[in-house]
């Protein structure tokens, strides 16, 4: 069945409505002219005509404009006295009587369509997920007030003691340390407890708030039993060997070369640890191939600078799932989140850019070592129904470009 073609359909009932005024007020507006009509039918609109100028050279030219000019006079005359008749007057009274009648009306049409508003969605019927979203919105702006409470409570420091001696007054807090019940430390079980533990986030909370501290800060009692800050050294978490020479006497380990390590929380300033025999002199310091056991990655051959491996990780799979994430917003991230947690430095982009590529070049090698294809099908291998038609990853292009001669594409 087929719709008139002079019906309109309206998905708005405001467009609806809208329309229908429209169309009320066209027909107040005919049927206002229409008795105008009927009550005056002797007084036409009259229209105006522009005078032209015409050349007073030829005598006969312009005794035909006097007497034009005589009849136009006259009838000038006859319009007056029309205009000065009451029966003309009483009809303009009418007129305008009409005219402000047809504006009371449609001015009274406004308001209704103003002051009656059709609420959105009572046409149609409301689908469950809709219902789930606005009870959510409804729950979380009656819990915004509890929510806001709670977070300025969370913000009170407790004084408490040591979780773990349970004798002197905490003045550190680790939140990294709470599965193991270790929340709240004193200065000695501190040192002790993140003597290996380098990687922990902690707060001092002596100062009346909570003050991120970086690992090699500790805190310490003073002469009057007041704590305070120290530096320290802290030593990369590398087991050592249990021997490293044929000697039986006791082995010292000690902070050795100062190198910086990157990882998914920022950056850390730690010393590689030194392993020493006093009888032999024999020493030990984690080599690369130790280093990669624990899944750090040299940013050189000198090992200045190493970088966990879920850094390349968490940036390759930003890369994939946000391609137009750079990698100075990354590594800008990586510097905020060490400012945050009271550690300072600065992270350099192209060691980073660098040691990543070099990650992923050896991470390739052994995937081929293992036959893994990525951009291989399956399902439909060898012969496969579809083609990515950027497969090739832009190589004609940069293979014409004069930069450097290894790319990659995560």
């Amino acid at each position: 069945m087929s719709l008139n073609s002079d019906v309109r359909v309206f998905d708005d009932p405001n467009d609806a409505r809208i329309h229908m005024a429209a169309l009320i007020s066209d027909a107040y507006l005919h049927d206002a002219r229409a008795a105008m009509a009927k009550k005056n039918p002797a007084f036409p609109q009259r229209k105006m005509r522009k005078s032209r100028k015409r050349s007073l050279t030829n005598p006969l030219v312009t005794g035909r404009r006097e007497k034009r000019r005589e009849t136009h006079c006259s009838a000038s005359a006859a319009s007056q006295s029309r205009r000065r008749d009451p029966v003309h007057e009483e009809g303009l009274q009418i007129e305008d009587q009409e005219l402000a009648s047809l504006e009371t009306r449609l001015q009274e049409l406004r308001d209704t369509i103003t002051a009656d508003q059709v609420p959105e969605g009572t046409d149609r019927m409301v689908s469950a997920w809709e219902q789930r979203q606005l009870l959510t919105d409804v729950r979380m702006k009656t819990a915004r007030p509890m929510l806001f409470d709670a977070k300025l409570s969370a913000e009170r420091v407790s004084v408490q003691n040591c979780h773990r001696c349970c004798a002197v007054e905490a003045v550190i807090r680790c939140l990294d340390c709470v599965p193991l019940d270790m929340e709240y430390l004193c200065a000695t079980c501190d040192m002790e407890a993140h003597k290996r533990n380098i990687f922990h986030d902690r707060e001092a909370v002596f100062h009346g708030f909570l003050e991120p501290i970086p690992p090699t800060t500790a805190v310490v009692l003073n002469e009057n039993g007041q704590p305070q800050f120290c530096e320290q050294i802290c030593q990369l978490p590398v087991p050592a060997p249990r021997s490293i020479c044929e000697c039986t006497h006791d082995f010292t380990i000690t902070p050795g070369k100062h190198i910086s390590v990157v990882t998914i929380n920022g950056r850390y300033d730690v010393c590689l640890p030194r392993k020493s025999c006093s009888s032999c002199s024999a020493e030990w310091t984690p080599e690369l191939k130790d280093l990669l056991i624990y899944r750090y990655w040299p940013a050189s051959t000198s090992c200045q600078t190493l970088y966990k491996f879920d850094v390349f990780t968490s940036f390759e799979h930003m890369k994939v799932t946000a391609p137009a994430m750079s990698r100075q917003a990354f590594l800008k991230m990586l510097e905020h989140r060490s400012v945050q947690a009271g550690r300072t430095g600065s992270i350099c982009a192209d060691t980073f850019q660098r040691s990543f590529f070099e990650f992923t070049f050896c991470q390739y090698k052994e995937e081929d070592m293992c036959q893994v294809h990525h951009f291989e099908c399956p399902a439909c291998y060898p012969d496969m129904l579809a083609v990515c038609s950027d497969g090739n990853r832009k190589h004609y292009r940069f293979s014409k470009s004069k930069g450097p001669g290894f790319w990659f594409f995560p």
